[in-house]
C-alpha cells in the first residue's frame, strides 16, 4: 500500500479535551508539543493527531504512549 500524499496536509495534535495545542508545518508530517517536563510519560490518547489541507480533515487517532526525553546539550 502506497503512502498517502501529505505534501498539502498539515498533521494537527489536540489535547484530551479537544482543545488544538499545535498545528505542524504544512507538508512536513510532524508536529512538536512543547512545555512537558522531561522525564514525563505520557499515556496513550492524552494527545490525538489528525491531518488537515485545510479545508478537510481526518479522524483523530490516539497519539502512543511517548516519554519526554531531557534537552540536549
Amino acid at each position: 500500500m502506497a503512502a498517502e500524499d501529505r505534501s498539502n496536509q498539515t498533521l494537527k495534535i489536540y489535547d484530551k479535551t479537544g482543545k488544538l495545542i499545535v498545528t505542524g508545518e504544512k507538508g512536513k508530517g510532524i508536529a512538536t508539543i512543547t512545555g512537558l517536563a522531561a522525564g514525563t510519560k505520557v499515556a496513550a490518547g492524552d494527545y490525538k493527531a489528525s491531518f488537515s489541507d485545510g479545508t478537510n480533515e481526518s479522524d483523530k487517532v490516539d497519539v502512543p504512549v511517548f516519554n519526554v526525553l531531557p534537552a540536549e546539550g
